[in-house]
């Protein structure tokens, strides 16, 4: 029928390729008239071609009739409506319906601070840097659902800009990798994603944990991940291990990088030892995060062990082409650019401006100067490029707990 296709455009408020507004893709805003004359010059057309042939039956001027109503009805909606702003170009609302409860008034909550302006950004600026990189790590504290709920968020809003023209070119993301699944549990992300039968049907975000037998992994309730694997799914990224067996981590910490033989050593990027000044930090943390409650003799291992966890984070992420790219979901010790995830992709010749390192990092009453929460490399600059404030955990004081479980065990040799 004469003018279906141009009636269609209409009807669905699009403008045909030929008669868009120039510019159309690049700015958010059109005035009114331009959106008036641009919805109806397809139909306006048509009448003119129909009587300049005058040979037409009545049906086709019927068409045209009802393409010019429909047309005006467009335009009317949208010159009430004012104007407009395109919503793929605007980053998804951020989950600010806070779940965690301590210190949910304090002043740094829900804010956003950026290495590169050196102080507070907006969710947008933020999300448009996560969609035009090639790696994205979004770190964690464990059992924070909140920073859980930020890193779906994360997902979301790379695929929503990259969906947008303003990222056209951005390398597509193909992988979700989390520190929570190590190599051991491949078999059990096959049955998910039925990759052994003739018709894959993914059962649904619920049932990955059961599955993959998340309540025997030791990581926190698979409840406050779930968002993450629901968004994954939603937007047909695929979930990877980053973590190597136990098993291999084991050996690691028995043999050190002897266990992974010389050509795997040098493949990973941990040929070279850390310097002085990175290994003495690292050996810090460990101790800090154990609560001086381990000798010193036991830091070289457990230094080994951390760096042998990043560097089979950063393969993971490799795994993926190299027109594509990937998420890393795993504690904000790893993203660190000075000496975690982002250091082995680097050495492995990703360049410095393809990832982006995001820390979501909890609260504490009392501390209210974001410069003191950055983390930082030995030179004093920011070893991430964001930090999301959040509510904290109310949580046991873990040292008390780690106190209680030496001495449970000491008590039983």
């Amino acid at each position: 029928m004469v003018g279906t296709p141009d009636a269609a455009y209409c009807i669905f408020g699009q403008v045909p390729s030929r008669q868009r507004v120039p510019g159309a893709q690049r700015t958010s805003h059109h005035t009114s008239m331009e959106l008036l004359v641009a919805l109806t010059a397809p139909a306006v057309a048509m009448v003119r071609a129909i009587g300049s042939r005058g040979r037409r039956d009545r049906l086709e001027r019927a068409n045209v009739r009802l393409a010019l109503i429909l047309c005006g009805l467009c335009a009317g909606l949208i010159l009430a409506a004012g104007p407009t702003r395109a919503d793929n170009r605007t980053v998804p609302a951020p989950p600010l319906d806070w779940v965690a409860q301590g210190a949910r008034d304090h002043v740094l909550v829900g804010k956003i601070w950026s290495a590169r302006a050196k102080g507070f950004v907006d969710v947008q600026t933020m999300g448009l840097d996560l969609a035009l990189a090639r790696f994205v790590l979004l770190g964690e504290v464990h059992d924070n659902p909140d920073h859980h709920l930020w890193q779906a968020w994360g997902i979301r809003t790379i695929s929503k800009l990259r969906g947008a023209r303003i990222v056209e070119g951005a390398p597509q993301i193909e992988v979700i990798a989390m520190e929570m699944l190590s190599v051991e549990q491949s078999d059990s992300l096959d049955k998910f994603y039925g990759r052994n039968v003739a018709v894959p049907r993914p059962p649904g975000a619920k049932a990955f944990g059961r599955i993959v037998g998340w309540d025997k992994s030791g990581w926190p309730d698979y409840a406050i991940y779930q968002p993450i694997i629901e968004q994954a799914l939603f937007e047909q990224i695929v979930v990877i291990p980053a973590s190597a067996s136990r098993a291999a981590t084991r050996r690691v910490s028995e043999m050190g990088v002897g266990a992974l033989g010389a050509d795997e050593t040098a493949r990973l990027g941990l040929t070279a030892a850390l310097p002085a000044d990175l290994a003495g930090a690292l050996a810090k943390e460990i101790a800090d995060s154990h609560c001086g409650l381990i000798p010193e003799r036991a830091f070289p291992a457990m230094s080994m062990v951390q760096r042998f966890r990043d560097a089979t984070m950063a393969d993971a992420l490799l795994s993926v082409a190299s027109s594509k790219g990937g998420i890393l979901i795993a504690g904000n010790g790893h993203v660190r650019r000075d000496r975690g995830v982002p250091a082995y992709l680097v050495q492995r010749g990703v360049p410095h401006d393809q990832v982006v390192a995001v820390a979501h990092i909890e609260v504490e009453p009392g501390r209210e100067d974001a410069a003191e929460y950055i983390p930082r490399n030995p030179a004093g600059e920011a070893a991430v490029d964001y930090v999301v404030f959040t509510p904290r955990v109310e949580r046991p004081d873990p040292c008390e707990q780690m106190r209680a479980a030496m001495q449970k065990r000491k008590a039983a040799e």
